[in-house]
């Protein structure tokens, strides 16, 4: 690709987001993301983090947390509840590919800080128990996780004007 075809190039957004599940098992994303969303109201506008774990070959499993949270929040601690609008967090184990259970909050406490100088979301989940109702049997996870995600900024690029000798 050259200069001139070379309009938007997507930035790299680095970050991390690890911790434990149920208290003993580790989280370790490979994968952490932060973008925009709009969401049916009352979330509407909403950041959204999202981390993947992956397991090595020849497994190459997953296990996903996302987290999203409405703009214009202030950095602050959240409660976490079933009905919460502002903050939501979901959980997907992908450790049996031919079914992937997900997880949605039933409590919690979410520590959010938003530095819209830099774009870096960061913040820590503090024992959030997150729930699954498949086959209508309740199975439930605690989640506690410290996170950092940068938000993926577009770079343009303008070709350089020309001067030409008279």
């Amino acid at each position: 690709m050259n200069m001139i075809t070379q309009k938007l190039r997507q930035a790299v957004g680095a970050g991390n987001c690890a911790g434990t599940i149920n208290g003993r098992e580790p989280f370790s994303a490979g994968l952490v993301e932060l973008s925009e969303r709009t969401f049916p109201l009352p979330h509407g506008e909403a950041y959204v983090m999202f981390a993947r774990q992956r397991e090595p070959q020849p497994e190459y499993t997953t296990k996903e947390l996302i987290l999203s949270f409405s703009k214009g929040l202030e950095n602050k601690s959240y409660e976490l509840k079933p009905d919460s609008h502002q903050v939501r967090v979901t959980f997907a184990d992908n450790s049996d590919p031919a079914k992937s259970v997900i997880y949605t909050q039933i409590s919690g406490t979410a520590d959010l800080e938003l530095d819209e100088t830099t774009g870096i979301f960061s913040g820590a989940l503090r024992k959030v128990i997150v729930e699954n109702h498949d086959d209508d049997v309740s199975k439930q996870l605690t989640l506690d996780v410290i996170f950092s995600a940068k938000g993926a900024f577009a770079t343009f690029h303008q070709p350089r004007g020309r001067t030409l000798a008279a």
